[in-house]
């Protein structure tokens, strides 16, 4: 299913006011991704201070070339369409607000992800600006 965003009233029964608080939270988030995305092998690489990097690399399925756009706007997902497929989401999905890396990007002034899927042949690196619009590509 392509990233989307949840319609408002969606999004506001889903909204939560805990989501990025502390490196811990990031490091949480970032497996969570990594494991939806059935990843088989995770590494995590937290810097000394834990505020210079947190980087978490997989070998799940990556985010498609369609959904780039989205991957870090508020309120947007790929799990879910309105609350009634909650009731049959059970057990396959970690999270599912949209709001994960939305919030990193806002809290850390920004971000950036490496992503590659099945069939490219490099990975294609994502700046993420403050507000989770995409500010720069490069592969």
């Amino acid at each position: 299913m392509p990233i989307q965003a949840l319609p408002p009233s969606t999004a506001a029964r889903l909204s939560s006011t805990q989501v990025i608080l502390d490196p811990y939270s990031v490091v949480k988030e970032l497996l969570e991704n990594a494991l939806d995305a059935r990843a088989t092998s995770i590494s995590i690489e937290v810097a000394s201070n834990s505020l210079e990097t947190i980087q978490v690399r997989d070998n799940g399925h990556g985010i498609a070339p369609e959904d780039r756009d989205l991957v870090c706007v508020r309120y947007c997902t790929s799990k879910i369409r309105d609350m009634e497929e909650l009731k049959v989401l059970g057990g396959r999905s970690l999270g599912f607000r949209g709001e994960a890396l939305s919030s990193l990007a806002e809290v850390a002034s920004g971000l950036s992800l490496t992503t590659r899927v099945e069939g490219e042949k490099v990975a294609t690196k994502i700046e993420i600006g403050r507000d989770g619009r995409i500010a720069k590509y490069a592969s």
